[in-house]
């Protein structure tokens, strides 16, 4: 098959799913699990409201779109850092090594933590004397390769885990992304479908409770020990498609403009827009705005900076809630 072929094709993929998997006109919030998975990965995209899928120059990608990381020639790696609100923690680890002639590998690690919390009881509000805490925790194996001098595949294969005190659930998604240069100079589109895989079901030793199948009946056995059933829950699967074009490129000055169109299984669509201006490629300034067209949404305005030298990088960037304060992200990058 041609590429003249393969982007028709590709794009009339995506934008089927888009029209007739998620239904038309009703939001669905809260309506999945694994929240923590639309936690977008890296200091630079979140300062640029998230509009990443078609900027392709970091292990960032590993998040936004797989097919990204054969886009560069450098090997890296990645730690991102956030304090969430309410006490929670987020950290992420990407990593891209390119193999000349079979392509990209990356591997990514995404973990999501809350503190520790006292057991309650409706008999004992002030607790039982013990704690129990939640975490989640993501692993990505990630495989990309340019099919031509401008286009480019890429795949991620994802292990998803959820845990409750003794209770947990697990899930395998894929991710599928492309990445396209445009015939006009320095423009890129990029498309992505992420979390495409099975449901979480929440399994454990808590859910174990002692039943009595007739308790109008004397003499039958009260003891019998069961397992109750929790309900599966979709993972939050989204299509993105992204459009980025550097309207100044030079020895001293650059200038990013990016735009991302996001339609989730779990609420409206929205779009996203970024901007970055970078001096001598040492310094970088970054604003955007995330979720414009989506109401009564948390987000908002975003913006961050960075400054990298030779093999090391260091990020920031800040994102305004509306009624929830402020996310801060850090991040640390090695190029080699």
């Amino acid at each position: 098959m041609t590429l003249k072929r393969i982007i028709p094709v590709a794009m009339m993929l995506f934008l089927s799913i888009n029209s007739f998997s998620w239904g038309q006109g009703i939001s669905k919030i809260g309506t999945t699990a694994a929240p923590f998975l639309q936690i977008g990965a890296g200091s630079r995209a979140s300062a640029l409201g998230e509009a990443y899928t078609a900027v392709s120059e970091n292990s960032s990608s590993l998040y936004w779109n797989p097919s990204g990381i054969d886009c560069y020639t450098k090997n890296d790696v990645a730690f991102n850092y956030s304090d969430w609100f309410a006490g929670m923690k987020y950290m992420n680890f990407g990593g891209v090594l390119h193999l000349e002639g079979l392509g990209s590998f990356g591997l990514s690690v995404t973990s999501f933590t809350t503190p520790e919390m006292v057991v309650t009881t409706v008999e004992e509000p002030d607790g039982l004397g013990t704690r129990y805490d939640a975490a989640d925790l993501a692993l990505g194996v990630s495989y990309a390769k340019k099919l031509t001098d401008n286009f480019s595949f890429g795949t991620t294969l994802k292990y998803i885990n959820r845990r409750i005190w003794h209770e947990n659930a697990s899930a395998i998604a894929m991710d599928f992304g492309i990445t396209y240069k445009l015939p006009w100079k320095n423009v890129q589109l990029g498309m992505s479908i992420l979390n495409f895989g099975s449901k979480l079901k929440m399994e454990g030793s808590d859910l174990a409770v002692l039943y009595d199948p007739d308790p109008t009946s004397a003499g039958n056995n009260d003891q019998i020990l069961s397992d109750q059933h929790t309900k599966e829950w979709s993972l939050p699967l989204s299509f993105r498609f992204g459009l980025s074009y550097k309207l100044l490129e030079s020895q001293y000055n650059n200038l990013l403009l990016a735009a991302d169109y996001i339609h989730p299984n779990d609420n409206f669509s929205s779009v996203n827009l970024g901007c970055e201006y970078s001096f001598m490629n040492y310094f970088h300034a970054r604003v955007g705005y995330k979720s414009l067209t989506l109401k009564d949404s948390e987000m908002g305005l975003t913006f961050g900076g960075g400054v990298e030298y030779e093999f090391i990088g260091v990020d920031y960037s800040y994102v305004k809630l509306k009624n929830l304060g402020y996310v801060q992200q850090y991040t640390v990058s090695l190029a080699f």
